[in-house]
């Protein structure tokens, strides 16, 4: 696919479809440093493309890049405020800052749009985790648990959560899920 979208912009450089696909492919593959040229000369061609400004601002946090994310992110909310895909980058940005709160407020937002988001459930959790708000990470982290099934992130983080409520036997049980998610 990298190829076909490399020769598409051969042949057409202001090919913002082939520019943004090509830096999702790039982001997924762990190049995230050229998802971002992609989606910056993508964004040269149009600036208040949302789709573009939440892609580049992800690609920005994974390199934590914060500063660079927060203001592409924060375009993409204001020309968008009710797009779930711009407020769940924001929330993700806030919760990697460190900024639990913001993060938890912004993802709760998101979780109630779109019930079934497991990545923002997942956030969410985390950042109630962190917040020392035990009893609700726990909830959040169950349903989790169910969007993300193959996922041993929130198993793990779910034993962890099961000791620190003195539910030993449960804890137990999800580290044992963990190892044999991690396996398969």
């Amino acid at each position: 696919a990298i190829d076909v979208y490399e020769e598409i912009l051969v042949r057409n450089p202001s090919s913002l479809k082939a520019r943004n696909n090509l830096g999702v492919l790039f982001d997924e593959l762990g190049r995230s440093e050229l998802a971002v040229e992609h989606f910056e000369k993508a964004l040269a061609l149009e600036p208040e493309n949302v789709e573009l400004l939440i892609n580049a601002g992800s690609a920005l946090t994974t390199l934590a890049r914060y500063d660079a994310a927060e203001g592409l992110l924060r375009r993409a909310v204001r020309l968008s405020p009710e797009d779930v895909s711009a407020r769940l980058a924001a929330g993700v940005l806030d919760f990697r800052r460190g900024l639990y709160a913001q993060a938890e407020t912004e993802l709760r937002w998101v979780c109630d749009q779109d019930p079934k988001n497991g990545p923002a459930h997942y956030y969410r959790a985390e950042a109630l985790n962190r917040s020392g708000r035990f009893d609700e990470a726990i909830s959040v982290m169950e349903r989790t648990a169910e969007l993300l099934p193959k996922d041993p992130r929130p198993v793990y983080t779910l034993g962890h959560l099961y000791d620190r409520k003195d539910r030993h036997v449960e804890a137990v049980e999800m580290y044992r899920l963990a190892r044999e998610l991690q396996v398969t």
